[in-house]
């Protein structure tokens, strides 16, 4: 027996390569000849090759993104011979996805001769295995809508975050530099206005890389061109038939990544000959895609959606006190739920969205946020020697210093490895920092988080303090909720 797969996560950092270890493991403990293609944040790494999927008796993805070159993986997916989890699913119990591919080699005819794990396989949870799935062609364009927005929110996620970074860091070290001026920070030195050119440019590319990425996952090359151009477009001043000038951002660069692929799986469809077929991707489409929905944003969606952002705007710019801690403790919360996850990354675009109408507000809530669960899974292992091992101690000092520079995924390892006694206590944290932030009124001027980005806020003292009070309650609690060694032995 042989099953081939591909692991994608979001970030691609951590739960892709923890999916493909996790998928390896359990087919290496039964016998199963395996390979499985990462696609990370460092690009494909173990391809498959044309060879290893036709040799295969079923390709499971374990992905919650679009996958790059799935046409590999037409024949397989006609055939029913194909399996498709999310990463957490697949990390979360290998042997129930495991056993779920094996049904599915059974019910499609294939050889079996490795065994079910047996101390797991009696609770497993027993399902049909699924109807073969059509070819892409004879779908409907329309088919699976939640999944496949979905897919395709977290594909531009996943490809947008480098650009984030990039500009987020620059511009805080640049900014860190300048001094409090009549229209913000005001950057002086030479060396640091280059950074913050560089920094500005990473800003300028996230929203038109969101949109063509969200295109590119719901119908393929031929929507990365005109997505790319919506998303200018949106990001930029247009103006209506009614004289106005409007920008809509991340909202209209998600409304109409969406409605650009709907529009070119459509033309997909179209039964044209095969002279035209040859030029229709990277001609007819990519044209008629950017005139046709170009012409119906800036003529027809461009004025409500500027009445949306617009009134979104207002109502989150007047939030005070009580209201603002309530907004604070549920961006907290989202942050930590799935430690960079599609809640998290929900969270992210809600607060540069709002922080690209000059609302800066709810981002100073999620970067302090970010940091938090890291920096308390860290110190809970280092302080906390008679619940935590080695290993525990050495993945602590690693998530230190990703929650310094605000990566919420160094927290995964103590989640994956004690899910019930670590999540309560890093959203409680999480909840806490984000709350004392909106309280406290801290502003945070670049997409990023962490300890990094302290000088590119308005108050650096109590950005900081708050990450370190939610780091510390959460510790509290995960230590006081992790029971010792001996107990967890037995």
């Amino acid at each position: 027996m042989k099953i081939v797969g591909v692991a994608a996560c979001t970030v691609g950092i951590a739960h892709t390569y923890m999916a493909q270890k996790a998928i390896q493991d359990e087919c290496a403990a039964r016998g199963i000849e395996c390979k499985v293609e990462a696609q990370g944040g460092l690009g494909i790494e173990n391809e498959l090759t044309q060879e290893d999927v036709d040799s295969a008796d079923l390709v499971l993805e374990s992905v919650d993104v679009g996958v790059e070159n799935e046409d590999r993986f037409e024949q397989k997916m006609a055939e029913g011979k194909f399996l498709k989890v999310g990463t957490s699913d697949v990390i979360a119990d290998p042997v129930k996805i495991i056993d779920q591919a094996i049904e599915i080699i059974k019910a499609t005819g294939g050889a079996v001769d490795a065994p079910k794990a047996e101390a797991k396989a009696e609770k497993k949870a027993v399902s049909a295995a699924p109807q073969a799935p059509t070819p892409a062609s004879k779908q409907s364009i329309f088919a699976d809508p939640g999944k496949t927005l979905l897919n395709a929110f977290n594909t531009g996620v996943s490809y947008f975050i480098p650009i984030v970074v990039i500009g987020g860091v620059f511009l805080a070290f640049s900014l860190a530099s300048g001094t409090a001026g009549a229209n913000g920070m005001e950057v002086t030195n030479p060396l640091m206005v280059s950074l913050n050119t560089i920094g500005m440019a990473g800003i300028s590319m996230m929203i038109p890389v969101l949109a063509a990425y969200i295109s590119y996952s719901m119908a393929g090359k031929p929507a990365l061109a005109p997505g790319f151009v919506l998303g200018y477009l949106v990001n930029n001043a247009v103006v209506t038939p009614n004289g106005n000038s409007v920008s809509t951002g991340f909202l209209g660069a998600m409304i109409m990544a969406v409605i650009c692929g709907y529009f070119v799986r459509w033309m997909k469809t179209w039964k044209v000959n095969n002279t035209i077929q040859t030029i229709m991707p990277i001609l007819i489409i990519p044209i008629l895609t950017s005139l046709v929905l170009g012409m119906a944003y800036i003529y027809i969606l461009a004025t409500p959606l500027g009445f949306v952002m617009d009134w979104l705007t207002g109502v989150l710019g007047s939030l005070q006190g009580g209201s603002a801690v309530v907004l604070g403790l549920v961006i907290g919360v989202m942050t930590a739920f799935d430690m960079g996850g599609p809640i998290n990354k929900t969270a992210s675009t809600f607060t540069m969205a709002i922080m690209a109408s000059g609302i800066y507000g709810p981002n100073g809530m999620f970067r302090v946020a970010v940091a938090v669960p890291p920096i308390a899974c860290g110190l809970a292992a280092l302080i906390a020697k008679n619940k935590f091992d080695d290993a525990d101690r050495q993945m602590g000092i690693s998530a230190l210093f990703m929650g310094c520079i605000g990566i919420t995924e160094g927290a995964i390892p103590f989640a994956v490895k004690d899910l019930g006694h670590t999540l309560p206590g890093i959203c409680i944290g999480s909840a806490v920092g984000a709350a004392l932030a909106a309280f406290q009124g801290i502003d945070c001027y670049v997409p990023h988080g962490g300890f990094i980005v302290a000088l590119a806020t308005n108050n650096v003292a109590l950005f900081c303090l708050d990450i370190v009070i939610g780091a510390v309650v959460a510790a509290a609690i995960l230590i006081a909720m992790k029971p010792t060694l001996d107990k967890q032995a037995k």
